[in-house]
């Protein structure tokens, strides 16, 4: 009888934490139906709200097997739901999926010619729109080969429209939810069905970062059932959203045959039509690659004392040497082992990815985050929390201060703000043991 109302109890809670949270996303809804309309006061409010929340019902439930998981999913879902209806918040770079989308069924590829060559060129009214409102328009797309088949199916579906895409994503999130329910315990599972980071920049602010990881979820599921051919088709779909996961084929392919002839063919399929030098190396992923430098700690602290094109080889150079050491030890003891098919630890492969990288936007966090609910720790879902910090760049902070700048460069006192969180529940894993699955 104890137990049972001691449930109850913590059932009651769950629901509170969800209305709460829901109340939240609401009020974000209600404060961006337009462009420019939410402010960085109105994300962090509603982010600092959903996050405790989540972590409040998580841990609730962590020591029990009693786990109302049809409630937590039902919460899931009605984020979701208002997050479709939620203009996206503090971003623009959605302007240019959907010019993608039209440039590539206009012509066939949009990797030739930046949006600036069309601005003397007659365009539908909804394209005319988008046109005047995509960033960097002297830079052609930086998105893969299987972004630039959604997009333009979007395009086909509703021109100029942000739903398309919108719904695209809401299904990959809710297919990376099962999928995580057959790789992990699922009484973790709430930290990403409810994640603020995750509702606010796939959902709401269509960031594509979430289809290539649901390619990866859904490749590990296909590793542990030794489906290699298809491992290898869905790492090739995962790639062409983000070329992040090359960091995960030689784990996962290894010396399969099977999954290299899948991974090959299918990476072929769906670039020849653009162009393989074009969709896998796209002109403004090299512009980004050489000039940009956003959220990125390490270059701020060492910028100074080295030159930046050097910093940038020298760390590069050390996440392969610490990478590769790691690779090492994980095939040998796969070898020994081979019927267990382990899965390696992506979260710190792809953390040590992005700490190295000179631009670490927020929904990078995603290529994190699906294997935070395998391997649960504190510094994963605090990072995923602090790292909407860096939406007070100087761009977004005269909403608060009336400072008058208008570029993306984040104060120090942020920095040092966000990296210190995720800091302190790094030494929260290490004194707690948290970073094994419990």
């Amino acid at each position: 009888m104890h137990q049972s109302s001691s449930l109850s109890a913590k059932r009651q809670q769950l629901w509170i934490a969800g209305t709460c949270a829901l109340l939240a996303y609401t009020y974000l809804c209600w404060s961006s139906q337009a462009y420019g309309q939410a402010s960085l006061v109105d994300l962090l409010l509603s982010a600092t709200i959903s996050f405790a929340a989540s972590v409040f019902v998580w841990n609730s439930y962590r020591n029990t097997e009693h786990l109302p998981l049809l409630d937590i999913l039902v919460f899931a879902l009605l984020f979701r739901f208002i997050g479709v209806f939620t203009f996206p918040v503090l971003e623009d770079d959605f302007y240019r999926f959907l010019w993608d989308g039209f440039v590539t069924i206009e012509q066939g590829t949009p990797y030739d010619t930046p949006p600036s060559d069309w601005f003397s060129r007659d365009l539908p009214v909804p394209v005319e729109a988008l046109l005047d409102s995509i960033n960097y328009p002297d830079i052609a797309t930086v998105y893969g080969p299987s972004l630039q088949w959604l997009f333009a199916l979007s395009y086909l579906i509703a021109p100029g429209e942000l739903w398309p895409i919108k719904c695209f994503l809401l299904i990959a999130d809710i297919i990376l939810i099962v999928a995580l329910l057959r790789l992990a315990p699922a009484k973790h599972l709430v930290l990403y069905a409810w994640s603020p980071l995750v509702i606010k920049e796939f959902v709401i602010s269509m960031h594509p970062d979430l289809i290539g990881m649901t390619f990866v979820v859904l490749a590990l599921l296909a590793y542990r059932s030794r489906f290699d051919t298809l491992m290898g088709s869905l790492l090739a779909l995962a790639l062409g959203v983000k070329v992040f996961v090359i960091v995960l084929v030689p784990f996962l392919l290894l010396l399969r045959w099977r999954a290299w002839l899948g991974f090959v063919v299918t990476a072929l399929f769906i670039s020849l039509p653009f162009g393989l030098l074009a969709s896998w190396i796209p002109e403004g992923l090299s512009a980004m690659g050489a000039h940009w430098l956003f959220n990125a700690v390490l270059y701020e602290l060492l910028g100074g004392l080295i030159d930046w094109n050097i910093l940038k080889l020298i760390l590069l150079v050390a996440f392969m040497l610490v990478a590769g050491t790691y690779g090492l030890r994980w095939f040998l003891k796969y070898r020994q082992a081979d019927a267990v098919r382990d899965l390696p630890r992506a979260d710190i492969i792809f953390a040590g990815l992005l700490i190295v990288l000179p631009v670490l936007n927020p929904w990078y966090l995603i290529w994190i985050l699906p294997f935070a609910v395998i391997w649960p720790s504190a510094w994963a879902w605090v990072a995923s929390f602090s790292v909407l910090l860096s939406y007070g760049s100087a761009i977004n902070l005269p909403v608060i201060f009336g400072l008058k700048s208008v570029d993306y460069q984040i104060p120090v006192w942020v920095l040092a703000l966000e990296f210190s969180l995720i800091g302190l529940a790094i030494i929260w894993d290490i004194r707690r043991g948290r970073q094994a699955p419990e």
